[in-house]
């Protein structure tokens, strides 16, 4: 079949349905993750593509639309208006699928005591979840849907243990909690505390890649951290060789598909190396691109994350705008008010959802729909 009309049909379907499609051919596959693809998907599906900017100034997050989606004002606007508190906070998102789950922290008595709430913004769903057992500081926390129908989805949350629950091995290493929340039983589960070698942590800033089953974070020296949802077990495995050590900066991202780490090139500036792993064992890594984000007048203009593979999303001073590496042109956004002074790769979450309701409202506990 051609490749054009393998292309065209895919345009058309659900984008759950579109990783199917790309077993097909490996053109077709590469050809799929471009911007002129996604942007021709967006138009002739009820889908939307964006990003969340997280207000440091704990006023709601503001979302900015892409591509076709600009020049379609009949689809419902994007917002978390539709939530019951105004300060709630994103915390985990499952950019493919258009979740969130977001917190309220509220004090009463004294007492911290927030609510978790897991929401689809497109259709204005949300459901209040209980809170996790464990009332420490959060260290990690991501969502992954796991199902799309039945919707099914879990939350993994890493946080500090007590003071008096702490411990440190012979070995060197500490403990951290771990616990995960599933949607079928409405529930957290305590799971065997995570041991992390000393000096090794989580990157504050840093918020997971779903790929594989998995997420994965980026820790502090230089491994990534992988937690698979089916298993619900941990795992490590380190970086390229070529880049530990070498001074670079590091962020994960997904690129067609995969696992990869983008690493500032010391010799170019403005220049990015791309290695992708090449499978989810973690022994495989390859150099596929050499990314150049160049002519910009802003010296702090850092790339986020790959919009397709050919478009990324970048970041300066207090501005964020889309950038095409194949003609090196750069269109910035307006600047938000809302947007902090720094690189806001922590406050920026990528969101890309169709309008299809889901069973959010199903089963026990608190949950609503907010009326247009």
């Amino acid at each position: 079949m051609d490749e054009d009309l393998i292309l065209d049909i895919m345009s058309c379907c659900p984008a759950t349905e579109i990783s199917k499609l790309r077993l097909l051919n490996k053109a077709c596959n590469k050809r799929s993750y471009e911007f002129y693809f996604i942007n021709h998907h967006l138009q002739r599906t009820n889908s939307v593509l964006g990003y969340f900017i997280q207000d440091h100034k704990k006023h709601r997050p503001g979302f900015v639309v892409f591509g076709a989606e600009e020049e379609a004002p009949e689809k419902p606007r994007i917002s978390l208006e539709f939530l019951p508190s105004r300060d709630a906070k994103i915390e985990a998102c499952d950019a493919r699928h258009g979740i969130l789950l977001c917190v309220d922290d509220k004090f009463k008595g004294g007492r911290r005591i927030p609510d978790y709430i897991v929401c689809k913004p497109a259709t204005k769903q949300y459901r209040f979840i209980p809170n996790p057992k464990t009332r420490y500081f959060t260290i990690a926390i991501g969502l992954m849907v796991i199902q799309s129908n039945p919707f099914r989805y879990k939350i993994v949350r890493v946080s500090e243990p007590l003071p008096w629950e702490r411990r440190k091995t012979s070995e060197g290493f500490y403990n951290l909690n771990c616990e995960v929340f599933y949607s079928d039983t409405y529930a957290w589960k305590q799971l065997n505390d995570l041991e992390l070698p000393s000096g090794e942590f989580f990157r504050r800033s840093e918020k997971p890649e779903a790929l594989y089953g998995c997420l994965h974070w980026l820790t502090g020296e230089n491994n990534v951290i992988q937690f698979c949802m089916q298993t619900e077990t941990w795992s490590f495995f380190p970086l390229p060789e070529e880049v530990i050590g070498d001074g670079s900066s590091q962020d994960l991202v997904s690129y067609e598909g995969k696992l990869a780490v983008l690493c500032s090139n010391l010799n170019s500036r403005g220049g990015y190396d791309l290695w992708v792993l090449n499978n989810s064992s973690g022994k495989s890594w390859a150099n596929v691109k050499d990314v150049q984000v160049t002519d910009l007048e802003d010296k702090y203009a850092k790339p986020l994350w790959f919009l397709s593979n050919d478009i990324i999303l970048v970041a300066g001073f207090a501005r964020l705008g889309l950038y095409n590496t194949n003609s090196n042109k750069l269109l910035y956004k307006t600047t938000q008010e809302c947007l902090p002074y720094y690189l806001p790769r922590d406050v920026c979450f990528p969101f890309y959802s169709n309008f299809e309701r889901i069973c959010l409202d199903e089963g026990s506990g608190r949950s609503k729909t907010k009326q247009s």
